[in-house]
């Protein structure tokens, strides 16, 4: 008599992929978009960056677990990816909903067009920019510390979809899209998000350690001093190449436009220089 034959299944190849870090990452990265869809869908601007948090919070544990401190860093930084390129692609087509569903989305599209229109940024006041970008950092610091980075991955919510509201808003009013895709997001700005990934990955391991979980404290050493120096250069780039970025901006895009928060009447190029 005949068998049956087995479909062939390689167990021990899938377990051992599911352990492995490039799987976390995926799995983060997916975090990111679907706590972005389903915040969005609530119609709440508190709900939005909670349950994004929420989601990063459960890639940036299990990552943890799993694979340790560095990746769970790296975890985040595929999140805020995820978030990123789902919040983007709906704020395009969403520019009221944008407004009414996004914490601060206005006011800070409002004083970014400033910088644009008036070329007068960061640089020109060094002090109170080192100020409040120091109190950001240290806020941001101790809610990972309070909360095993929860909060803190909240509040990074928070920050990038503010800004990617306001990259959207630059892309609908765009002149010439190869540049705005290129400049929108200010390589300052990228910065601290990385400064502010390793930072919370380094901050939630007292907390992690008191509960049990391991933590490696040369990973953890390394990974704040990483953080700390991104800080210093976000800022330093923040002074330094505000006035051109700004300049490169605001020839690329229609302002009227861009204030109106809607697109651009003039033909687009994809112009890169």
């Amino acid at each position: 008599m005949g068998t049956t034959p087995v479909p062939w299944e390689n167990r021990t190849m899938q377990a051992s992929w599911a352990l492995t870090p490039p799987y976390f990452l995926v799995f983060a990265f997916l975090c990111g978009v679907v706590g972005f869809r389903v915040g969005w869908r609530t119609g709440n601007r508190v709900a939005l960056p909670l349950a994004q948090g929420v989601l990063g919070w459960v890639a940036f544990l299990l990552a943890w677990t799993i694979v340790g401190a560095g990746w769970a860093a790296a975890s985040v930084g595929a999140w805020a990816l995820g978030t990123t390129l789902a919040s983007v692609y709906v704020f395009l087509g969403h520019p009221d909903e944008t407004d009414d569903r996004v914490i601060r989305a206005a006011p800070y599209r409002a004083s970014m067009l400033a910088w644009l229109e008036t070329g007068s940024g960061p640089e020109t006041r060094p002090i109170a920019t080192t100020t409040a970008h120091l109190r950001e950092a240290i806020w941001y610091t101790a809610a990972a510390v309070a909360t095993a980075n929860l909060a803190s991955i909240t509040m990074g919510a928070i920050l990038l979809n503010e800004m990617n509201a306001y990259v959207a808003t630059l892309l609908r009013a765009a002149k010439r899209t190869g540049r705005v895709l290129l400049f929108a997001w200010n390589v300052w700005s990228v910065v601290r998000v990385a400064a502010y990934v390793l930072i919370g990955a380094t901050a939630a391991s007292p907390l992690l350690r008191l509960v049990g979980w391991r933590a490696d404290a040369a990973t953890t050493r390394n990974l704040a001093l990483a953080g700390a120096a991104g800080v210093v250069v976000d800022l330093v780039l923040k002074l330094a190449l505000s006035k051109p970025f700004g300049r490169l901006l605001a020839s690329a895009i229609d302002l009227p436009a861009a204030r109106d928060n809607r697109s651009s009447e003039i033909p687009l190029a994809l112009h890169l220089h």
